[in-house]
């Protein structure tokens, strides 16, 4: 009884895909030869039985010998209607029909938008939306969004936290076009690091995140996608000041080097000089400071052998000073006189993309991406010390296709990441490594390949069980 028992659950698989099929192909003709025609929709007539061909025009869809009359149609072409009695390979062409008048369809895109065919929650924060506050860096980009909270963290230093979903930035991964940037030493004043006007758009990923961009993603991801010299302005323009003493610069210039070469150089600079204390606690209320950041983005692009790359480097100085509005560094650093504090950050990024989408087969590509970064902040606050160099290492590589159509789609790969610290806090020192190495696999199935998939699981580990 014991071995019918586990002989009728390895069959279980099995029968659930005898069912007869039909199957196909529908063309069209272009020109003088024959095209595949992708998307042709067929249906067994009086049924809600229907399949949709594939890339190269292949179909299939269940028969029985009461289904008579398939329905075969397109958009631009003539609804046939066929008769089949069997199950004998069907090729057909479709005929187009008369061409229509053309007809222009416009509309205009939300700012703030919501993806509804993702398996994520994702909100996409479009230029428009970064407009409504006069935003200079990413952390200031979300005080008109209601998913997520900005607060002060230190009234002293003026350092912003982000929260999502209850946690705090930490909790939250930060990845600058899908490749994590702002964490380590710089998760505490990093988003300050990039620019508004450099950031094209935003995407918020409201709670656990895609494993492809890492496992750092607990309560959501932000993302953010900075201008493509393919596609931004040739040269742009920015001043800003305000009555606070803040003053900013900005500027890009994007030209074509060749039909498949791309070049952008973006310059911010900013500064605030001015002592404010409008609650007189002989406080600053703002941290003085300057700023400057130089980006160069390459961006390589073949459509016809489906080559895509891009490379970004980014060189970063950022000076802040805070404490008592009568402190002079020169004379009261690291004294009991005033208090004061000064952070000195120098900062390397550079970023490299590579990936290759088949011509022949659309669904299935393959990519690279690698990020270095090194990290070196000086600072003091009172009379503590406290510095750190991070350099930090971080590539994937991964594969994307499908599992026999469309509908069932897959993405693999492996990751690597590398983290070297050095602190020193007055008078200790901590020096440490981290480091990772993963492969991860994320798929999206249909209901009926998910419960297939779920019955082999499962009858796989009774038949383990049964033979222990």
């Amino acid at each position: 009884m014991k071995k019918y028992i586990i002989f009728i659950l390895f069959l279980l698989p099995i029968l659930a895909f005898s069912q007869t099929t039909l199957k196909g192909k529908i063309m069209y003709l272009e020109g003088k030869q024959h095209a595949s025609l992708a998307g042709a929709s067929l249906l067994w007539q009086g049924t809600q039985i229907g399949s949709i061909t594939q890339e190269n025009g292949d179909f299939q869809i269940p028969f029985k010998p009461e289904y008579q009359k398939l329905i075969v149609s397109y958009l631009g072409f003539k609804t046939d209607t066929l008769i089949v009695k069997n199950t004998d390979y069907l090729h057909h062409l479709l005929q187009e029909s008369e061409e229509l008048e053309e007809v222009i369809v416009k509309g205009k895109k939300k700012n703030l938008n919501t993806s509804y065919f993702g398996t994520h929650n994702i909100e996409n924060l479009g230029e428009g939306e970064l407009l409504k506050a006069a935003c200079c860096n990413l952390s200031e980009s979300f005080e008109t969004n209601p998913s997520i909270d900005v607060s002060f963290t230190d009234a002293v230093t003026g350092t912003k936290q982000i929260q999502m979903l209850g946690l705090t930035s930490p909790y939250i991964q930060l990845t600058q076009e899908n490749i994590p940037a702002v964490r380590g030493a710089a998760q505490a004043y990093g988003m300050s690091f990039i620019p508004g006007t450099w950031v094209s758009g935003i995407q918020i990923t409201k709670g656990a995140g895609s494993v492809i961009n890492g496992f750092e993603s607990i309560t959501g991801q932000i993302n953010s996608e900075l201008k493509k010299p393919e596609t931004a302005e040739r040269f742009f323009l920015n001043i800003y000041g305000s009555q606070n003493g803040r003053i900013e610069f900005n500027t890009d210039y994007n030209t074509k080097v060749s039909d498949k070469i791309y070049t952008g150089i973006y310059l911010h600079g900013n500064m605030r000089n001015t002592e404010v204390d409008e609650n007189s606690d002989d406080f600053l209320d703002s941290p003085l400071g300057k700023q400057v950041n130089i980006m160069n983005r390459w961006k390589y692009q073949d459509n016809v052998k489906g080559w895509e790359s891009s490379l970004i480097l980014r060189y970063l100085d950022d000076h802040k000073q805070t404490g008592e509005v009568a402190f002079d560094p020169d004379i009261h650093k690291m004294t009991t006189a005033k208090w004061g504090s000064e952070i000195d950050t120098e900062r390397f990024d550079a970023f490299f993309k590579l990936g290759r989408v088949f011509p022949d087969i659309p669904y299935q590509s393959f990519g690279f991406q690698a990020a270095y970064s090194l990290h070196n902040q000086e600072s003091y606050f009172g009379l503590k010390e406290y510095n750190i160099k991070h350099q930090s290492f971080y590539s994937n590589a991964l594969f994307q296709s499908i599992l026999g159509n469309t509908y069932h789609m897959f993405k693999t790969g492996i990751s690597f990441t590398y983290d070297n610290y050095s602190e020193h806090l007055t008078d200790y020192d901590f020096d440490r490594t981290d480091q990772s190495i993963g492969g991860f696999l994320n798929m999206i199935l249909t209901m009926k390949k998910l419960l297939v998939s779920t019955l082999v699981f499962v009858q796989t580990i009774i038949i383990i069980g049964a033979f222990f």
